[in-house]
């Protein structure tokens, strides 16, 4: 784990009862055999006494075996917890597929043990891809395989209007 930046105790400002420590420009990569897993980013960083980790300005980034990065995970907060490192998300929250598609939700969370992405019952996920608009909730999202599954869909595709020359 590794923080840089403003750190309140060397300044002489306690931090509140139940948080141990605050950082600024915060990042933390979890690897496993030598290769990078993911990568996460934020703002700020404020440790919990309860294990936890909450953040400001969340970028998660999610990477496949050969170290190559097929999701990015950004929100305006989230939460790490430390025991599991399982990451929550929330708050506009945009995932982007670096084969070019995209998913916006309220919140979504990285399940450390499954290596997916989901997202709770209720929660609505407009996903983009080319011309594709697809309109669910429930996402279960495999990063690795850049797969996606949703309930309740709704699905929108546009055609392009396309001129031919017939010279």
């Amino acid at each position: 784990m590794s923080g840089c930046g403003d750190d309140k105790e060397k300044q002489g400002i306690q931090p509140p009862d139940g948080v141990k420590q605050e950082l600024s420009q915060f990042s933390l990569v979890q690897t496993r055999s030598g290769k990078t897993r993911w990568k996460l980013n934020a703002n700020t960083a404020t440790f919990l006494d309860s294990d936890r980790i909450k953040l400001v300005k969340t970028d998660l980034a999610i990477f496949d075996n050969n170290n190559k990065e097929t999701l990015n995970v950004k929100g305006q907060q989230g939460e790490i917890d430390q025991r599991t490192n399982d990451i929550m998300i929330i708050g506009n929250v945009v995932g982007t597929y670096f084969s070019g598609g995209q998913f916006f939700a309220e919140e979504a969370y990285w399940s450390e043990s499954r290596e997916k992405i989901y997202t709770k019952p209720g929660v609505k996920v407009r996903i983009l891809y080319e011309d594709t608009e697809i309109i669910g909730e429930e996402l279960e999202a495999d990063p690795k395989r850049e797969t996606a599954s949703l309930k309740n869909v709704q699905g929108i595709t546009r055609a392009e209007e396309r001129i031919i020359d017939e010279k």
